[in-house]
């Protein structure tokens, strides 16, 4: 490793290669035959993000309704976003990290919406992921944004990990980053398979629950930093590590489940060991822990999972471990790899 290398940088190298080592490790132990991201998508119920608007005085009429076009979109309506929306009063804050959200609000006479991560996430820094303005377009691009709708739609036809790539402005490297992950997650479709349909378990809660085709495919959106409609998203991937807003780098960013992002590749760590190793995790036998011992956070998605995987009506899949379970190894692909 250079030695003039940036520490940020270097920690992120170790860290990576800390988690990758972990998922190659210790995933394949107390394994059931459902890969690891179907099982996510039909099982890990997404965590909820709390918004959190702080207001100094009465909300007037405009702050009201953009309050209860927030509320249209959260996990009790319909649309089944992934989040709960909470009011606070200035003088009545306690919690030290919305405290210093407030102070360092740069409107003075509109309220401030804080989105926080999950109380789940055990990873990011700091829980406040997005603070901004509590205004119609913030209220619209919080709840949604056409990234993540595209994001929910891949993973929702079965797609097995979608990659969100945020390039860094600096077109040699973003071209050579771009490259690299376009061509590893293509020979990863062709080379990895799933695990062998005759071993899947016999237990009838850990068989597959929707129709989708169980099938390998990954994905890749590009993230712009300027697009004006993307900020949320990329707010909540940058400030879910401590150093990322740091590093004027290239990033990639799996995505799998309901929005489960694992963590995230920067500059001359997107290489073909790590794409690799987490897709092989991605594709390998579940371990059936439940989600939050497995690393990342879940992204802020307006999606009714269990209604479109499941309808209406039909019962939904259980958590239950296997009773049995065997030890299996994550598969190596085609060409032993």
């Amino acid at each position: 490793m250079n030695d003039q290398q940036p520490k940020s940088v270097a920690a992120k190298w170790f860290r990576q290669c800390a988690v990758i080592l972990a998922l190659m490790v210790a995933t394949p132990l107390l394994a059931c035959q459902i890969p690891v991201f179907r099982y996510a998508l039909e099982r890990w119920q997404a965590d909820h993000y709390e918004i959190v608007v702080l207001h100094d005085g009465p909300l007037n009429a405009t702050d009201q309704k953009q309050l209860k076009q927030l509320r249209d979109s959260d996990f009790e309506s319909p649309l089944a976003g992934n989040f709960e929306v909470k009011t606070i009063a200035a003088a009545d804050i306690k919690d030290p990290r919305l405290q210093h959200a407030w102070d360092q609000r740069t409107s003075k006479t509109q309220p401030l919406m804080v989105a926080q991560y999950p109380p789940g996430t055990k990873d990011v820094p700091d829980r406040v992921a997005v603070a901004t303005a509590l205004t119609q377009e913030a209220v619209s691009l919080t709840a949604d944004s056409p990234i993540r709708t595209e994001i929910a739609k891949r993973l929702l036809e079965g797609e097995s990990s979608v990659w969100i790539f945020v390039p860094s402005g600096h077109a040699d490297q973003d071209a050579a980053a771009l490259k690299t992950l376009t061509e590893q997650v293509k020979l990863n479709e062709g080379q990895l398979e799933l695990p062998v349909q005759d071993e899947i378990e016999t237990e009838e809660d850990l068989q597959t629950a929707s129709h989708l085709e169980l099938r390998i495919k990954f994905s890749i959106v590009t993230l712009k930093r300027d697009d004006p409609k993307e900020q949320f998203l990329l707010g909540s991937l940058l400030h879910s590590e401590s150093d990322l807003l740091e590093l004027d780098e290239p990033m990639a960013f799996p995505v799998l489940g309901r929005g489960r992002v694992l963590y995230g590749l920067v500059g001359k760590g997107i290489t073909s060991a790590t794409i690799g190793a987490v897709s092989r995790f991605m594709i390998g036998p579940c371990s059936c822990q439940v989600k939050n011992q497995n690393p990342g956070f879940d992204l802020l998605l307006t999606t009714d999972w269990d209604g479109q995987l499941f309808g209406k009506d039909a019962p939904r899949p259980t958590v239950t471990k296997p009773s049995a379970p065997v030890r299996l190894t994550i598969p190596a692909g085609k060409s032993g790899r």
